[in-house]
């Protein structure tokens, strides 16, 4: 058998033994003996093919470990050993902790009730007679006041003071219309019929009636 078969069959067993390595668990046995055989193929090479053969087989084997290290870590999963070592992945479901009841908390959500006790910021709020454990969103809440639910935070309602929304708004300045404008105006002629009534034009050629100027001043008598 020629040296270069043995070069590649010694490197193809060190590749196989890195491989195995990744899904029997030997304690480093397996890996011990897989970079035993890579070097000596690698060594044999060197000393049977020469240095330029030796420089292709050590860089072939550098750039194979790698690779067979991702396939394997890729194909183990999907082995028997690989699905009993690495269980597949939780659900949502599995995860997060009272599903049912962080569903039913999310259908509150908009609703309105009251703080049953002070919330500082954790605390208690009733929404249709049900006490429920709650979160104010920003500040400290009195109890008794109107909160709304805008959220849910694990097992609790995240609340705020509900704006409080009055049943009829009055004007501060009293009621604004037409009726109003009217009644607000003072009695007696308007300003601006007089002034349509005034003729400016005559009043600037000087011959407009008499009526329309102030008379003059009474001469005083000596």
């Amino acid at each position: 058998m020629s040296p270069l078969v043995w070069v590649l069959l010694l490197v193809a067993v060190g590749l196989a033994l890195v491989m195995l390595e990744v899904f029997v668990p030997s304690g480093g046995v397996l890996g011990l003996l897989a970079v035993l055989a890579l070097g000596a193929g690698v060594v044999t090479a060197f000393v049977e093919q020469g240095a330029m053969v030796g420089m292709g087989v050590l860089g072939g084997t550098l750039a194979a470990v790698p690779a067979v290290l991702v396939l394997a870590f890729r194909w183990f999963p999907l082995t028997p050993l690989g699905r009993r070592v690495l269980p597949p992945p939780p659900s949502a479901d599995d995860v997060l902790p009272d599903v049912s009841l962080r569903q039913r908390l999310r259908g509150f959500v908009g609703r309105r009730g009251r703080a049953a006790s002070e919330l500082m910021p954790w605390g208690s709020v009733e929404i249709d007679g049900d006490p429920f454990e709650a979160v104010s969103e920003g500040g400290p809440i009195a109890a008794g006041e109107p909160v709304e639910v805008v959220g849910v935070q694990s097992r609790a309602l995240v609340v705020r003071v509900a704006a409080v929304v009055p049943a009829a708004v009055v004007p501060v300045c009293g009621a604004v219309g037409p009726a109003a404008a009217e009644a607000a105006e003072p009695a007696g002629p308007r300003l601006s019929s007089v002034l349509e009534d005034f003729d400016f034009e005559e009043l600037r050629q000087n011959t407009g009636s008499a009526e329309l100027l102030d008379p003059p001043p009474p001469a005083n008598k000596a």
